[in-house]
């Protein structure tokens, strides 16, 4: 009996201890923390780019094929004005040379190796926690077809550039002054017939770099029929403390939350 009793509590200690997926984060998790606590938000101006595309961008004949090294130009074009979200600003541009080591670095690891037969300065519509930014690219055209394009913008006005995942969780975001409107996936699925629906609540958690944000729910016990697998979308509003500014918006897990284009 008394063994009983001690593999009870047990049990008990370690439900408390586990962490509720669906319940909004009090404070980031370590991993959240290391990612966006330093983001810089002082200065809209200054304020990194994040690209969510899987890098470098291809096309059909480009895909799973890696550059070989050449000698392409070392000189630096000159700058060129970016304009996001109505700010502009004067960015430096990086060579052909270090674009290509760039790309090969990022995958070298996999890829059939495949002669670079030109190159382009050209620019490129890139996937941002800002929505889709024009961006001046360098075009590597490949020996057989298919190109690779990478970022022609110098590392420092990125952040974490070719790692950065965009949220599954929430999408289509829009933001209003302190309202912000998205698309959430209820994950836990559809209860089954005579189960009862659980209580979903749009939450946001602010932090000073970041703002997290996500579905809390009550209540989700679904059953066990097939129907539960299903994974429906919510659209739902909430409002923020402050503006959102120059935070970056994630989701629970603290994947990117893009806004929509």
């Amino acid at each position: 009996m008394r063994r009983v009793l001690v593999l009870l509590l047990a049990v008990l200690a370690v439900a408390a201890c586990t962490p509720d997926p669906t319940a909004p984060p009090k404070a980031p998790g370590p991993k959240v923390a290391d990612l966006w606590r330093d983001f810089p938000v002082t200065s809209a101006l200054d304020r990194p780019l994040i690209v969510l595309d899987p890098l470098p961008l291809t096309d059909e004949a480009g895909r799973g094929r890696a550059p070989a090294s050449v000698a392409l130009p070392a000189s630096v074009p000159p700058p060129r004005q970016l304009t996001v979200q109505g700010l502009s600003r004067y960015v430096a541009l990086t060579s052909a040379q270090d674009a290509l080591a760039a790309v090969r670095s990022h995958v070298a690891s996999g890829g059939t190796e495949a002669l670079v037969a030109g190159t382009e300065l050209t620019e490129s519509a890139f996937t941002t926690d800002r929505g889709p930014v024009e961006l001046p690219a360098w075009e590597f055209r490949l020996a057989g077809g298919g190109t690779l394009t990478w970022p022609a913008l110098t590392a420092s006005y990125f952040w974490r550039l070719g790692s950065m995942v965009p949220s599954t969780l929430v999408t289509d975001l829009s933001v209003e002054g302190l309202t912000l409107s998205a698309t959430f996936t209820v994950s836990w699925g559809m209860p089954c017939p005579g189960a009862a629906a659980p209580r979903i609540v749009p939450t946001a958690v602010e932090f000073p770099s970041f703002v997290q944000i996500g579905l809390k729910v009550s209540g989700t016990e679904t059953g066990d029929c097939d129907r539960r697998v299903a994974a429906p979308l919510t659209k739902a509003s909430l409002t923020l403390k402050e503006p959102v500014g120059n935070r970056v918006v994630v989701d629970f897990t603290g994947r990117v939350v893009s806004r929509a284009g």
